[in-house]
């Protein structure tokens, strides 16, 4: 498969001014969990960045719309690897990639596809936050691979609220799990929990930190 034949497949990968690396995005509007958070008061996703500024064009909208409807391709998986593979930084050594930078797991074939992405790019580091606990609890206890080149962050669902340590300590205890699922917290009026997302202080950008790529438990960022 080629490149040109794996971004019709996937609906091709997004490119953040923060990461250091690329994305995939699909409609936030799609969100689960997420989707009733929004309206919660003090939630985590309240004032979701994803429902302004560049997420508002209809190019963007578009396009995610488009990769939402292709998550069940069957060629979706190899498309994935194909992109991902076809990196310069991926030839080199190492690289990076980033699940979600706006929307969620969908279910439970979704994140089985993901996870194997993540099995065939052994030399990509993969990041996914989520708060699809259930669906992650459903793949684990179901003998789901979490490979050893993911690092999954469950989310906490409040701002200032604590991490699901005990959640995420529990998961990791399967042999099934050969990478890293820690946590993330949103911090506003209390102070960080763990280590402190750092991208705020240096022009929003994530530059050298890959802390979200590591096995630090926590990860919080400042509501903003």
């Amino acid at each position: 498969m080629n490149t040109k034949e794996a971004k019709d497949i996937v609906g091709g990968l997004t490119y953040t001014s923060k990461m250091p690396c690329p994305s995939i995005s699909i409609p936030s509007h799609a969100c689960i969990t997420g989707a009733k958070l929004v309206k919660i008061k003090g939630s985590t996703c309240e004032g979701c960045y994803t429902f302004g500024g560049m997420y508002n064009f209809p190019a963007g909208k578009l396009a995610r719309d488009k990769r939402l409807s292709k998550l069940y391709n069957p060629k979706w998986v190899e498309a994935m690897v194909t992109l991902i593979k076809s990196r310069r930084n991926y030839k080199k050594g190492k690289d990076y990639f980033r699940w979600h930078d706006s929307g969620d797991i969908q279910g439970i074939i979704h994140l089985c596809n993901i996870m194997q992405v993540a099995e065939l790019t052994p030399d990509c580091d993969h990041w996914l936050p989520t708060r699809e606990s259930a669906f992650l609890k459903a793949f684990v206890e179901g003998g789901g691979i979490v490979p050893s080149n993911m690092y999954v962050r469950v989310s906490a669902l409040m701002i200032d609220g604590l991490p699901p340590t005990k959640f995420a300590k529990e998961l990791s205890s399967h042999d099934n799990v050969k990478g890293f699922i820690g946590t993330s917290t949103v911090h506003k009026n209390e102070e960080a929990i763990g280590s402190s997302c750092i991208a705020y202080t240096q022009g929003g950008e994530c530059k050298d930190c890959r802390t979200c790529w590591s096995t630090e438990l926590n990860v919080s960022y400042p509501k903003h």
